[in-house]
């Protein structure tokens, strides 16, 4: 018999707490401009959205806010799950953001029944850039497009984001540099090569680094 061990599940539970807070705070601005950003760069603003890693689900929301999409908010943590049904009646979003469980190593959606997949900030954490990338275009419909990578909106924006944070954690910049150093376009390209998907777009400016897929 496994013996639940009680602290690191309130370990696990205060670092959802916290994130959720600081993506409250902090991270706030950047949401409705990067949703904003990927409704523009894609034209899609109706039929089904997928959040891929959602955490408490400000994306989804600002997404929903922002169009006619039905947006799943996917996360594979349970705690991050019912933070984000909180925030969803918050914001008067229920049936238009719908949270679910899950991992972008499988997703719980069929083959080409997804009109459009963001995600921001999850591909940091895959565990298979390859095989995730190869989900995410399993499930776009034809003429569905991607907009997953990571980025803060703007220039201005993002220097906010990391002087606020540096106060709190003095590595915080060298950390984001590890991840982005991890998700370079050579490395998006040689797992996209894997992956075999054949038409995408990599978007690298001040909005970020982002991969735009399109389903033929």
């Amino acid at each position: 018999m496994t013996i639940p061990n009680d602290n690191r599940m309130k370990d696990d539970n205060d670092k959802v707490k916290g994130f959720a807070e600081i993506a409250d705070t902090i991270f706030a601005p950047i949401y409705p401009v990067i949703a904003n950003q990927i409704l523009l760069a894609t034209g899609i603003k109706s039929g089904v959205a997928l959040d891929v890693g959602s955490g408490p689900g400000h994306l989804a929301t600002a997404l929903a806010t922002l169009s006619d999409l039905t947006v799943y908010a996917l996360d594979i943590s349970p705690d991050v799950i019912s933070i984000m049904e909180k925030r969803i009646i918050k914001n008067d979003l229920s049936g238009r953001v719908i949270p679910i469980q899950g991992d972008v190593s499988s997703l719980p959606f069929e083959d080409k029944t997804v009109d459009l997949v963001v995600s921001r900030g999850s591909w940091f954490f895959w565990e298979d850039l390859a095989g995730g990338i190869s989900e995410v275009y399993r499930v776009l419909k034809p003429g569905g497009k991607s907009y997953i990578g990571g980025g803060f909106g703007t220039t201005s924006l993002k220097q906010q984001i990391v002087s606020a944070m540096k106060k709190r954690d003095s590595d915080f910049e060298s950390g984001m540099q590890k991840r982005i150093s991890s998700r370079s376009p050579e490395i998006v390209t040689a797992a996209l090569n894997t992956a075999g998907v054949p038409h995408y777009t990599i978007i690298n400016d001040e909005s970020g680094f982002w991969l735009q897929m399109v389903r033929q």
